[in-house]
């Protein structure tokens, strides 16, 4: 999972590790080097006295370390974005498979493309393992897992929950959701409230800087 750190605390470090930011404002740098590919772009998060600052991912230390050792070789800019591109390729990559957001995202469409699995071999569409013969009615309690409705909705700017309308759902429904787009500074959501026949209530543990759009589902 990456880890992030304050602005300051990135100058601070890079600082000590010998990177010099010249005698300007150590701030337009770190924008400088953002707008032409060589750091990533921070994201806003709360800190510990509850105040909304910019980040770095941690390893934005190691880069910018890295930058000074080429610029101090005699590499132009051009050379050295050429070196960082394979670099930001991976970090994007590793960023991508270790993020909350994509493995909630890898476990809900694991879950999704399994019961569509279970949907269609019970339609005789596909066959898992020996072929069953009917001999009569489905019972109740033999009815397979199925999809009873989906849709797409958002978390408002600066809320922590909505209540989803879903006129399909009962006590015993199972609810997945999936995040379309990053939810931050929240880091994890639930399903706090099932209405039978009206909907559910999805909370976060902290309020979106924007609109965040999810897809959902219920099955029985």
């Amino acid at each position: 999972m990456n880890e992030f750190i304050s602005i300051d605390k990135l100058i601070r470090q890079a600082k000590t590790r010998g990177v010099n930011f010249g005698s300007g404002d150590p701030y337009n740098r770190l924008r400088y080097y953002t707008k032409i590919g060589w750091l990533p772009h921070m994201i806003r998060r709360i800190d510990k006295r509850g105040d909304i600052t910019g980040h770095y991912p941690i390893w934005s230390v190691d880069r910018l370390v890295l930058i000074e050792e080429l610029k101090s070789q005699g590499y132009s800019n051009e050379e050295i974005s050429s070196r960082l591109k394979t670099k930001n390729t991976v970090q994007e990559v590793l960023g991508a498979l270790t993020s909350p957001e994509i493995r909630k995202q890898l476990v809900s469409y694991t879950i999704l493309v399994f019961v569509g699995i279970i949907f269609l071999n019970e339609l005789g569409i596909i066959h898992l393992g020996k072929q069953k013969t009917q001999v009569g009615p489905i019972s109740d309690t033999a009815q397979q897992l199925q999809i009873t409705q989906s849709g797409t909705s958002f978390v408002p700017k600066n809320q922590t929950r909505v209540f989803i309308v879903a006129t399909k759902i009962t006590p015993s429904s199972k609810v997945y959701v999936t995040f379309t787009h990053n939810y931050s500074p929240a880091t994890r959501f639930w399903v706090s409230k099932i209405n039978g026949n009206e909907g559910f209530l999805l909370e976060l543990d902290a309020p979106v800087f924007d609109n965040v759009e999810f897809n959902w589902w219920l099955t029985q």
